[in-house]
């Protein structure tokens, strides 16, 4: 049996009530085998995933992990929805790479009591590059609002090191320092053997600029950095990135009032390495606890479109989001790339947006129906024009040799507001399926 249809059955299983531990999981799931006294049960969790200012492309990488193994209760909540209150809805929240002054600017002094509240009363927060980052002790304004775990950041230097690549990603100033960042690509971690990681010794993960980390209390350290791959790309000299890198925490895992914080500096959710998925999907089972809320999701009043009627919207957003990857790729040839707050945006990301969608449709496609909003569909076919018609002005720009940073922001903005609503209204339906098969 394939790993993930071995977690989506258990958490079919987990929708229709049934009473699954987590030494259940099995080797297939790389869950350790319990006594009794220390197993739990498993609830299928209620997941949010960032996706408001600040997020990058690489929230989608949760969408496709959590969509990969079943995990279909799904909010996707921006920095107002966490403001006022969205987070009682669910009891997981996902918080992927980005810029994150922008988003803890976005979130303010508000946001970062909402966020407090909802981990202190039981929520998990999953923090990965940027959203690990976001918890940690920092003097900076905004970042200083969300304190929350007592480590520091090992890639911060009061200098730029030398690097050995002219990359724009290298370096981010930080008030009068800066975080560099060593290597990117895969690197190989050392994981401590405490559940919910036991069973796994080593493993590898992708680091995309996410922090090596020293904690005041080593027992919240879950994994460190151990090692260089031969896909590893050195950005400085390779005793500066070892002396920064190697023995430092790459995850932490901290209880903060019944809830619980995990920060993963690389990126766990890539969906090309496995077993890192898999130990984040064992964390979620491991500490998720029941949403504070019996009525979760029960805020939004949905409809269901019936077979004829969802085709003809799926066909109408299908040809617009064919339209819009031919120019896309049409853009992946030129050399351009804009620079967005604190990230660089190259034009392969326009498209990761769009196929999020395109890969997707044709899934809906098999549904006998779709759960949707009022007016979401119509919002969701005029984004995708609207996201057409921007990718065609940022082409005609850059021919002209005019300077296209404005229209790259619309673009990005439009693209993460249609993806976000085209994915609620996927991710309705896919529960829906389970919840009345």
């Amino acid at each position: 049996m394939d790993v993930s249809e071995h977690y989506i059955g258990i958490n079919s299983r987990l929708v229709q009530g049934e009473r699954v531990f987590f030494s259940q999981i099995g080797k297939d799931g790389i869950a350790p085998s319990l006594p009794k006294d220390h197993d739990r049960v498993l609830r299928y969790p209620k997941i949010g995933i960032y996706t408001g200012k600040g997020a990058s492309h690489s929230w989608l990488w949760f969408v496709d992990l959590f969509d990969r193994f079943g995990f279909y209760d799904i909010e996707l909540v921006s920095e107002n929805d966490i403001r006022t209150g969205s987070l009682r809805y669910v009891n997981v929240l996902a918080m992927s790479g980005g810029d994150t002054f922008a988003i803890a600017e976005g979130l303010g002094e508000k946001g970062a009591e909402k966020l407090e509240s909802f981990i202190r009363g039981g929520g998990l927060y999953l923090g990965s590059c940027a959203g690990a980052y976001l918890p940690l002790y920092s003097s900076k304004r905004h970042l200083n609002l969300f304190n929350f775990v007592d480590a520091k950041i090992a890639n911060i230097a009061p200098s730029v090191p030398k690097g050995r690549t002219s990359n724009e990603k290298f370096c981010t100033p930080y008030g009068c320092a800066f975080i560099f960042h060593p290597v990117r690509e895969a690197v190989r971690l050392a994981t401590n053997g405490f559940i919910p990681f036991k069973g796994v010794e080593s493993l590898l993960a992708p680091l995309y600029g996410g922090p090596p980390m020293v904690a005041s209390n080593p027992s919240q350290i879950v994994a460190t950095y151990s090692d260089f791959t031969e896909k590893t790309l050195f950005l400085v000299d390779k005793e500066v990135a070892r002396e920064t890198l190697l023995g430092k925490a790459a995850v932490i895992r901290k209880q903060m009032g019944s809830g619980h914080l995990y920060l993963f500096g690389p990126h766990f959710e890539h969906p090309h390495f496995p077993v890192a998925n898999r130990l984040l999907l064992n964390a979620i089972y491991w500490d998720a606890q029941e949403p504070p809320l019996s009525e979760k999701g029960a805020h939004k009043e949905q409809a269901f479109l019936g077979c004829k009627d969802m085709k003809v919207l799926l066909r109408d957003i299908k040809r617009e989001i064919s339209n819009s990857r031919i120019v896309a790729a049409g853009l992946e040839t030129l050399p351009v790339r804009w620079k967005i707050g604190n990230k660089i945006y190259e034009p392969e990301k326009i498209r990761v947006f769009i196929d999020a969608i395109w890969q997707r449709i044709k899934v809906l496609e098999r549904s006998d129906r779709l759960a949707i909003l009022r007016g979401e569909g119509e919002s969701i076919l005029q984004g995708s024009s609207e996201v057409t018609l921007l990718l065609r002005d940022v082409k005609r720009g850059i021919d002209a040799g005019i300077d296209t940073l404005g229209w790259a922001k619309r673009v990005f903005e439009l693209l993460n507001r249609n993806c976000t609503t085209f994915l609620e209204m996927y991710f309705r339906t896919k529960m829906g399926q389970w919840q009345f098969s």
